[in-house]
């Protein structure tokens, strides 16, 4: 009578197998880069900002009352940028679309390398007066009729604000940036900034229009980050 064959040499084949699917799949998705850390926190906005709508009431037009619409709160405003890493580079320049519609930009807050160019499209029935009130030469105060578009090229690194002359609650954030290391923020305004290599960089926070609070960091460091942004008052007071 003949005894069965042995399952030992397929069990062996079968792990001979899974060891060489994994060393495949590890050539694929490549060896673990040394030296970098993930950047992780949340931002703790003030009490007033935290709200998903910014602004309460309506406007009152020819037409009839069109809501304000600010979805998203201050969070849909914010970003935590890492500065002066070594070796970092900028991202590609791109074109990016903000359209305006509903008396509300969307999105309010973009981020860019430089020479990007920003696209805003009129979408709405309004007619928009837009400009960059603190650097006039980059983009003059010009009327965008309903179904218009208009473009604009940034170069520099820095934040900029676009604003519209007649409804002052209507502001885009442009984020220039030279390096990849930011982030935006979570609905518990938590934020995330993989592959950031190891050193000293200066963290800041980019909130509502304007630079609101920055600090320098080690990127080694494990801990998670907690960072307060003051209320406007405070912050005038502590200057």
């Amino acid at each position: 009578m003949m005894k069965p064959p042995s399952s030992r040499p397929l069990r062996l084949r079968s792990a001979l197998g899974t060891l060489a699917l994994g060393a495949v799949l590890a050539l694929v998705a490549g060896p673990a880069v040394a030296g970098t850390f993930t950047i992780k926190g949340t931002v703790r906005l003030p009490e007033g900002s935290r709200s998903t709508r910014l602004y309460g009431g309506y406007w009152r037009l020819e037409n009839g009352n069109v809501p304000v619409q600010t979805a998203g709160g201050a969070k849909a405003e914010t970003v935590v940028v890492l500065e002066n890493l070594k070796g970092a580079h900028a991202p590609p320049a791109r074109t990016v679309t903000v359209e305006l519609g509903g008396l509300d930009a969307r999105p309010r807050l973009v981020i860019l390398g430089p020479g990007s160019v920003l696209e805003i499209k009129n979408t709405g029935k309004m007619t928009h007066e837009l400009s960059t009130p603190e650097n006039s030469t980059l983009m003059p105060i010009e009327r965008l009729p309903p179904g218009g578009a208009r473009h604009v090229k940034f170069e520099s690194v820095g934040g900029f604000v676009v604003r519209d002359a007649e409804y002052p609650h209507i502001m885009i954030s442009v984020i220039v940036v030279d390096s990849p290391y930011y982030s935006t923020l979570d609905e518990r305004g938590g934020f995330s900034i993989p592959g950031v290599p190891d050193g000293k960089a200066k963290l800041r926070v980019w909130t509502r229009g304007g630079w609101a609070t920055e600090q320098e960091i080690d990127t080694s460091k494990k801990e998670d980050l907690s960072i307060k942004v003051a209320p406007p008052n405070e912050k005038d007071a502590a200057e």
